[in-house]
């Protein structure tokens, strides 16, 4: 069972989804949705670098973001020219946003795309083709449409009421553009909880909070706690989640190290000096489940190397694979398992579409205490 647990009170308001009283993602209410992905800048181009293949946009005072040329709509902008861009992907570190000119306005059934005129589907949806003819025949004129998966089980009607609030929602934008002067933010990308009802496949059943207001207008029932968080200890699951070791039930532990180029992970089986067949498979499989959670709470991105403990047989390989599927499934960032490299490493990706949680204090303490 999914739960949210929204907590306004205290010096860090934030936002819980649980599953089954696990901690599943954790969003300070306080974080900045102008520099977050999906938020839409009238920018001003400063420099075109050649060598790189890209332009570099003031989308303020002092702020930069990075537009590949694959990236720019129609002929290429010259210095000093307007553009209207969207943050692909957030700023992270010294790495200034990853920008696009193909904009898209993202529901909860679909995503409307003003500069294209092609009809798409999900790929998770579980009738792709006739998604795909049912797109064809509600994309507006002039326009984009990519159905989402949840649009399969949701009426025409309702996705034609969304269609139509995305192109009042364009329109207003327009507007405001023109009236504008680049560098300028025209639309913050959407509140953490807006974000999370038009992702989350399947809705919260209630939401736990301290203020009633919080739960105003949201789709299930609600309940009122003095300290939501205190329920499920969600600030020691988030620590825990954190660590650099995070340990298994079975007895396994994890080992996570973030590198500039991947997230690798090493499972082994910590201090049980069982090797049984049976044990290493119980060991990874717990292992694949919780690396699926820990990816979504950190919000973790780009190459992942897992190294699970040596099985015997490709049968055994295999079943870890289809259960890291499995469980990936259920993320609302897009995935992708490569397999197994020859070296034995579970080689995947997983789409960088928000800055990671701050976890350096954290693993820092805690590297410290394994060293001490």
């Amino acid at each position: 069972m999914k739960e949210l647990l929204i907590k306004t009170r205290g010096d860090q308001p934030a936002l819980a989804l649980m599953k089954d009283r696990r901690l599943l993602e954790y969003w300070p209410l306080t974080q900045d949705t102008k520099w977050a992905s999906g938020a839409i800048y009238k920018g001003r181009v400063c420099r075109v670098m050649n060598s790189l293949n890209a332009l570099f946009v003031t989308l303020a005072p002092g702020v930069e973001g990075f537009l590949p040329f694959l990236e720019v709509r129609s002929e290429q902008p010259r210095p000093g020219e307007a553009v209207l861009v969207q943050i692909k992907r957030p700023p992270q570190g010294k790495k200034a946003a990853y920008l696009t000119q193909d904009i898209s306005l993202p529901g909860r059934y679909c995503m409307l795309l003003p500069y294209s005129d092609y009809a798409h589907a999900s790929k998770r949806a579980a009738h792709r083709q006739a998604m795909k003819r049912r797109a064809q025949q509600l994309r507006p004129s002039c326009m984009g449409l990519v159905l989402r998966s949840k649009a399969e089980l949701a009426q025409d009607a309702e996705i034609k009421a969304e269609i139509a609030r995305l192109q009042s929602d364009w329109d207003e934008l327009m507007q405001k553009e023109s009236a504008s002067s680049a560098p300028a933010l025209l639309r913050p990308a959407p509140k953490v909880l807006d974000q999370l009802l038009m992702d989350e496949e399947e809705l919260p059943s209630r939401v736990i909070t301290d203020d009633e207001s919080a739960a105003k207008g949201l789709p299930f029932p609600s309940v009122i706690h003095s300290d939501p968080f205190s329920l499920y200890n969600v600030l020691t699951q988030l620590k825990q989640a954190l660590r650099r070791r995070v340990y298994l039930p079975s007895g396994g532990l994890m080992v996570l190290d973030p590198t500039e180029a991947a997230l690798v992970i090493d499972v082994n089986t910590a201090k049980d000096s069982k090797r049984a067949g049976d044990l290493l498979l119980r060991t990874n499989l717990e292992a694949a489940a919780e690396i699926a959670r820990l990816l979504r709470l950190r919000r973790a991105g780009g190459i992942i190397l897992i190294d699970f403990i040596d099985m015997d047989t490709d049968a055994q390989r295999e079943q870890v694979q289809k259960a890291l599927e499995m469980e990936l499934a259920q993320d609302r960032v897009k995935t992708e398992i490569l397999g197994f490299t020859r070296l034995g490493l579970m080689e995947m990706t997983r789409k960088r579409a928000d800055a990671p949680l701050p976890a350096e204090r954290l693993c820092k303490e805690e590297t410290t205490a394994d060293d001490a």
